[in-house]
């Protein structure tokens, strides 16, 4: 379900899709890479995932959302690649009082670019606020990690990168998964879409390669996302 304006009075969540490249909401601007905001009903807060790949476009399409760098209190980084990373540099000149989730090979990294933020390196599946859990870093050449949020009604919504460690590893990280219900990211070249079967909504953006053949295969769930679109979950 889609609603506008600002967030207030949500028991679950809300994703604001911030960065992508395709297309974009009157206003808003589209680049190559990926960001979500993500306001959490359960605490009031926003967490951001990813940060695309340039911060000029990060935060010029967070101001047309009407909200203030300084309201986000939590920055997951699913992977270290610049189109997932870029952002982040100008949240940070704005607000350097920020929680930062990385895959825990690359904390070293990220503690020495970004001193005065709290970064925390993930290794494993863990609960960063209520109802928000991480899978740890993920994969063999290139880690990366995934989001799962979870409703009151435990259904599972799943964010994520760009999927280089696959659709089923990813699934599979979460011990408690509830019932996973939509999946929002990117797919990279992951052709493996099993674990998608039993989903209600796919909203495949940024890196999806195949799109074309999941448009096909699922044509009553998958979702062409636009930057600037917001969900209800």
């Amino acid at each position: 379900m889609q609603i506008t304006g600002r967030y207030v009075d949500l028991e679950n969540f809300y994703i604001n899709v911030l960065f992508n490249d395709g297309e974009c909401l009157e206003g808003f601007k589209a680049a190559f890479g990926f960001a979500a905001l993500v306001y959490n009903g359960e605490t009031g807060g926003y967490i951001l995932f990813d940060t695309g790949s340039n911060g000029d476009v990060l935060l010029h399409n967070l101001n047309q959302l009407d909200i203030a760098v300084s309201e986000i209190a939590k920055v997951v980084i699913s992977h270290n690649h610049p189109d997932h990373t870029n952002g982040l540099e100008s949240i940070y000149s704005k607000n350097s009082n920020l929680e930062i989730f990385v895959p825990v090979e690359n904390q070293i990294t990220y503690n020495r670019k970004y001193p005065l933020s709290k970064v925390f390196g993930v290794s494993e599946e863990m609960e960063i606020e209520k109802n928000v859990f991480l899978s740890g870093q993920l994969g063999n050449y290139l880690k990366e990690q995934a989001m799962l949020l979870k409703t009151r009604e435990n259904k599972g919504i799943l964010l994520v990168g760009c999927c280089h460690p696959g659709l089923i590893e990813i699934f599979n990280a979460f011990s408690n998964r509830g019932k996973i219900e939509a999946i929002i990211g990117g797919f990279h070249n992951t052709r493996i879409f099993s674990p998608l079967e039993s989903l209600n909504f796919i909203g495949a953006c940024h890196c999806t390669k195949y799109s074309d053949i999941l448009k096909v295969k699922y044509p009553g769930k998958f979702h062409e996302i636009k930057v600037g679109e917001g969900l209800f979950f």
